[in-house]
């Protein structure tokens, strides 16, 4: 099966990072991938190349379209005889959507009997307001009103996305959800991480490490994780919260004055942004998430693949997909969030390792790449079955 993605750009994101882990897993079984990135963003390109996958970038700038470049993505579209077209996020979507339909009208204009199935991809869970972006909000309302003739099918990423666009226009017999994968062999249980992170930031062995792994941004509220770490630190003096993702550093100065105003200076170790969390995530005791808002978070099921138990607030699908191997709380209630760290932090060694076990258990039977890969598959093959295509 030929296979061309269509994204806005290769930074290094949730999607982007799915679909190489999607490119690895598929590669032994003969698929071929094509990716074509709408803008020169190219943080993830070489990877993508070192996996077997063919990488064009079209050079669109950002604003409204250059209609030329429309008609060369459409030109690049009818070079590769694709089976599928998947696209990646509203720019993807209703671009590559636009040049998929003109690739369409090339076939038949030169007589050609190529079918393929188109397919939109949304990665994440609100619908962006006009706050957000007025090109974004425009071209999701593009979607949601195009969703019923232009795109065979439309993933999402999780029931909450599903659930918000469907609310806002998209049509629901077209789309379905499809939870992102982890990459079980990339993050694993490592005995030795977490002494080599005590050794790194000088603790003492007691020390009871609770993680947070996200950019420095509002929907992570990191007020609501610093607040509730100040009130777990009164009753369990022992835990240590490293903190890591972009511009989470000592350059932060509004996440160091927070910190010192909740009296956690000394005991908050942040990180900034890294490239090793499969070699840092093993370290945590404990993973947690204070996300105001979340599609499927990638980096709870990475801790959850390391046997990393989890706390987190209850956005998204993010209680659907930890269950009953951590523990789950409201958003926006660092009261809350502090008693469930007490819980997690106050278990016993054996019993954290056992939570551990089960996360990782869950990952590897329900949300493990080679899960996600075969679930995208067998839609692309029913797909091309309706149109008279056996792939």
């Amino acid at each position: 099966m030929k296979i061309v993605h269509i994204i806005s750009g290769l930074g290094v994101g949730g999607a982007e990072t799915l679909l190489l882990n999607l490119a690895l897993e598929s590669r032994t079984a003969g698929d071929k991938h094509v990716v074509i990135s709408l803008s020169p963003l190219d943080v993830m390109a070489e990877r993508l190349r070192a996996a077997g996958v063919e990488v064009k970038f079209l050079g669109m700038r950002p604003g409204a379209p250059n209609p030329l470049l429309l008609v060369k993505l459409a030109r690049w579209i009818v070079e590769t005889r694709p089976d599928v077209v998947q696209t990646w996020m509203y720019h993807g979507d209703i671009f590559g959507g636009v040049a998929a339909l003109l690739a369409r009208l090339m076939f038949r204009v030169r007589g050609t009997r190529q079918k393929f199935a188109l397919v939109w991809g949304i990665h994440r869970t609100e619908v962006p307001t006009p706050k957000v972006g007025r090109f974004l909000h425009s071209l999701a309302r593009i979607g949601a009103l195009t969703s019923n003739q232009m795109p065979d099918s439309v993933i999402c990423c999780a029931n909450a996305s599903y659930k918000a666009h469907v609310a806002y226009g998209y049509a629901p017999a077209r789309m379905r959800v499809i939870h992102n994968g982890f990459d079980v062999h990339k993050f694993v249980p490592d005995a030795a991480a977490r002494a080599a992170l005590l050794d790194a930031l000088d603790l003492p062995s007691r020390s009871i490490l609770v993680g947070i792994v996200g950019r420095s941004n509002p929907a992570k509220d990191y007020d609501n994780f610093l607040r509730a770490a100040a009130l777990l630190r009164q009753r369990v003096s022992d835990c240590r919260f490293v903190m890591v993702g972009k511009d989470v550093d000592a350059s932060n100065t509004t996440l160091a004055r927070r910190m010192s105003e909740l009296g956690l200076t000394g005991v908050c170790h942040m990180l900034g942004a890294r490239s090793d969390l499969h070699r840092l995530m093993p370290a945590f005791d404990i993973l947690c998430l204070s996300s105001r808002t979340e599609g499927l978070p990638t980096v709870v099921g990475e801790a959850m693949a390391c046997g990393v138990p989890c706390v987190v607030t209850d956005v998204g699908d993010t209680g659907q997909l930890v269950g009953d191997t951590g523990l789950v709380v409201p958003p926006r209630d660092p009261v809350k969030l502090a008693h469930a760290l007490e819980e997690m932090a106050t278990l016993s060694l054996e019993q954290r390792k056992k939570l551990g076990n089960l996360a990782r258990e869950r990952i590897v039977e329900s949300f493990s790449i080679s899960v996600c890969w075969q679930k995208y598959r067998e839609m692309y093959a029913t797909l091309l079955r309706a149109k008279g295509v056996s792939r």
